[in-house]
């Protein structure tokens, strides 16, 4: 399922009202993921994608919402984001340590590793995904839908000119939470996913504006935006392996054939990588 694009948003649509047919899109991008995951397909991915394009909007161009309406869809949005994002998490740490044990000379795998952590992560991933499915029969879940649906038809058109200045004020707060970022004490990892999430909303931002914009100029400035997301990405997503691995390698010691020794190794990799992640991100500049 793509997000990117929608047939029932035209060209005329985006360039006159940007903002409007970006919640079309994201909306009906939610709405496509409930129905494949209604008939057991996985959307999840994509799905959470349009959520997290469509609380950006309503986190940068507030203007064209009425504001407790907003706050409520936002809250609702990220309750959803976060069911969703339990499945997508070991689907994507299933696929990651697979690769690291791999990679590992084989002396140095003590026990069988990589199916432990297989068997492990797939079987919490499966339960995850049936709370998904029950998420999608309740009421909780039907009032979002129903917001998403009058929100759909009730997006006022904005200026051009307070689109891009938007959009232009989520790029400085990016930079800003960036330099704080930077300028904080060592160890301090929220403040780096803070300014990951900002970097991400200012994205977002720019990519809806570019009609109004341009282009050229938003395609270097989407370009930055994104190359200090990925750094950013990198040490977020090392510590949270990390976590898996700390978690899952506790309780090795209590499985048969197996010990802490090679969690041990991968915990460390992470850690290290989180390291490396975090001295680039101290020398990023925009």
């Amino acid at each position: 399922m793509k997000t990117s694009t929608n047939s029932t948003t035209s060209h005329r649509d985006v360039d006159s009202a940007p903002v409007a047919a970006n919640v079309r899109e994201q909306t009906s991008a939610i709405r496509e993921g409930d129905a494949a995951l209604r008939r057991g397909e996985d959307p999840i991915h994509a799905t959470r994608v349009a959520i997290r394009r469509l609380r950006s909007t309503l986190r940068v161009f507030t203007d064209a919402f009425d504001p407790s309406v907003a706050t409520h869809l936002d809250q609702e949005l990220s309750w959803y984001a976060g069911i969703l994002g339990h499945v997508r998490d070991h689907e994507v740490q299933r696929d990651r340590f697979a690769h690291a044990v791999a990679d590992l000379p084989d002396e140095w795998v003590l026990g069988p590793v990589a199916a432990d952590i297989e068997t492990t992560l797939a079987a919490e991933q499966r339960t995850y995904r049936a709370d998904v499915d029950t998420v999608l029969t309740g009421d909780r879940y039907a009032a979002l839908i129903s917001a998403l649906d009058t929100l759909d038809s009730t997006v006022p058109s904005l200026s051009h000119r307070k689109v891009t200045s938007l959009a232009n004020k989520a790029g400085k707060k990016a930079r800003t939470r960036l330099k704080s970022a930077i300028g904080s004490e060592i160890g301090d990892d929220e403040v780096f996913h803070r300014a990951r999430k900002a970097f991400k909303r200012a994205r977002y931002a720019s990519e809806l504006a570019t009609p109004l914009t341009g282009k050229k100029r938003s395609k270097t400035t989407i370009r930055q935006y994104k190359h200090v997301q990925e750094v950013l990405g990198e040490h977020q997503d090392s510590l949270v392996a990390a976590q898996f691995l700390r978690r899952l390698g506790a309780s090795a010691g209590t499985r048969p054939a197996e010990n802490g020794f090679t969690y041990g190794l991968l915990f460390a990799y992470e850690q290290q990588a989180a390291a490396a992640a975090l001295r680039r991100a101290r020398t990023l500049k925009l």
